[in-house]
């Protein structure tokens, strides 16, 4: 197998997986702007740059005797396998409770049930497709000692490998079996999974280039609660300049369920914020008390309408500083590797939409970056609007917060059936009352004119001198 990924606290004898083969992996979901918790249904692998594992095939062609390879993404990733010649293999699965499964999902990587339920019953539907394909041998686990050695056992020897049962049973120790749960619900896939695994006395060799495999999961699977959504976040943090106050503080707007990791920058104070959509954005900056010199949204424009995008835009307007700077990442696929896959990358809105609404809404366009094959950063600063551009952008924010207010009073009044409502406490009313002050003061400074311009025109002319303090800071 090559060199193993080391030991974590999660697996401490270690997980054994090749590590060259995990990265290259990564390396092939990357490139089409994915994760292990959001694999594609199908992809062209001679569209993407395969170098990383054609290194790997040839290692373990090298080897002597037989190899194998364990990494559960490669499920999705055979035909990249069979394009750089490995054809002819042997497939054996290793099952454990879709319940179980979840619950390590939910507590090792910080995902919602709701959401670590789709990511498992999209891998269970992949295992499933290939089962009733091919003959698939599953080891079922977790099980008892005995269960798991005699499955093993059975499996070594429909492979024609030595099996030495006596160091099986010192290397197994069930006391690492973690996130057991007691409840076992049923799950019609994992069912049909066990249902249709084969277990010939002789497990065949079958041709990876025949193996059609095209299931996609029931439930779109988000792709903004792996590793690789928080590493692009850092992206986009290297457009920032924040130049308008030698210490900025700045707001990071997170999907909520996004991995959780707040950007560090020297002189910075981030505040890191979750919100269900961009309609939310306006209202958790105020509700926060917060009048950021910067915005830095993740994830939040692909796929959504312009109507949504504008009232996003117009709200942070209203909630920020004056001179505020705002950061984007927008979709703008590009590539035949990324393009060839499916589901198909989020092609809307475009950057060029996204300005235009910039303009309408007070943002000045400064620059569009390219971050990876399906993204591109975008950088706005806030201009002043005229009184005549003004009264919109605030009775458009006022309306939008008035329903947001009154869903929450809805949703808060809500009790279960023979449980009276809960009366709002006197420190709730307090703070309610403290964000509406807060928010008519915000409007107050935005109608003061006079003083916006002059602060406008004072900018200009300190600017340099902002600058300069902050690189003497950075220095010092």
């Amino acid at each position: 197998m090559g060199e193993l990924m080391p030991p974590t606290a999660d697996n401490p004898t270690g997980y054994y997986e090749a590590l060259g083969v995990v990265e290259a992996h990564r390396s092939l979901l990357a490139q089409m702007e994915r994760d292990w918790t959001c694999p594609p249904s199908t992809f062209r692998p001679g569209r993407l740059d395969l170098t990383a594992l054609a290194e790997q095939v040839n290692i373990h062609k090298q080897l002597p005797g037989v190899w194998a390879m364990k990494d559960p993404r490669s499920m999705f990733l055979l035909p990249a396998w069979s394009h750089l010649g490995v054809d002819r293999v042997r497939l054996v699965a290793v099952a454990r409770e879709p319940a179980d499964t979840i619950r390590s999902i939910e507590k090792r990587d910080h995902i919602r049930q709701d959401r670590a339920e789709a990511i498992v019953e999209a891998y269970l539907g992949r295992l499933l497709e290939i089962a009733a394909k091919v003959p698939l041998p599953v080891i079922r686990f977790p099980g008892r000692g005995d269960s798991i050695i005699r499955q093993v056992g059975n499996l070594a020897a429909s492979l024609d490998l030595p099996w030495d049962e006596d160091a099986a049973r010192s290397f197994f120790d069930e006391t690492l079996v973690r996130n057991r749960t007691r409840f076992r619900d049923t799950n019609p896939t994992f069912d049909s999974l066990i249902e249709k695994a084969r277990h010939p006395k002789k497990v065949p060799a079958i041709s990876l280039r025949s193996l059609k495999l095209r299931s996609e999961p029931e439930v779109a699977l988000e792709r903004h609660l792996g590793v690789l959504n928080a590493q692009q976040r850092n992206q986009i943090w290297e457009m920032a300049h924040f130049e308008t106050d030698p210490e900025p503080n700045v707001a990071e707007i997170l999907l909520e369920g996004a991995r959780p990791g707040a950007a560090q920058r020297p002189g910075v104070e981030v505040r890191q914020l979750e919100v269900k959509g961009p309609l939310a954005v306006g209202a958790a900056l105020i509700k926060n008390g917060l009048r950021p010199h910067g915005v830095v949204a993740h994830s939040l424009v692909a796929g959504r309408p312009p109507s949504e995008i504008e009232y996003m835009m117009r709200s942070i307007y209203l909630a920020t500083d004056a001179f505020a700077e705002l950061l984007l990442d927008v979709p703008d696929p590009d590539g035949d590797g990324l393009l060839s896959s499916t589901p198909p990358p989020v092609n809307h809105p475009l950057p060029h939409d996204v300005e235009e609404i910039a303009t309408e809404t007070g943002w000045d366009h400064v620059v569009t970056q390219r971050l990876s094959p399906g993204r591109s950063g975008m950088m706005f600063r806030k201009r002043i609007l005229t009184d005549t551009e003004l009264v919109p952008v605030v009775t458009d924010v006022l309306a939008g917060l008035e329903r947001i207010h009154a869903m929450e009073a809805r949703l808060s009044s809500m009790a279960f059936p023979g449980e009276p409502a809960e009366e709002p406490t006197s420190e709730a009313l307090e703070a309610e009352r403290k964000r509406a002050e807060e928010a008519e003061l915000a409007l107050d400074r935005l109608r003061n004119r006079r003083s916006v311009r002059l602060a406008l025109g004072l900018s200009q002319v300190f600017r340099p001198l902002f600058r300069a303090l902050r690189s003497w800071k950075n220095k010092r």
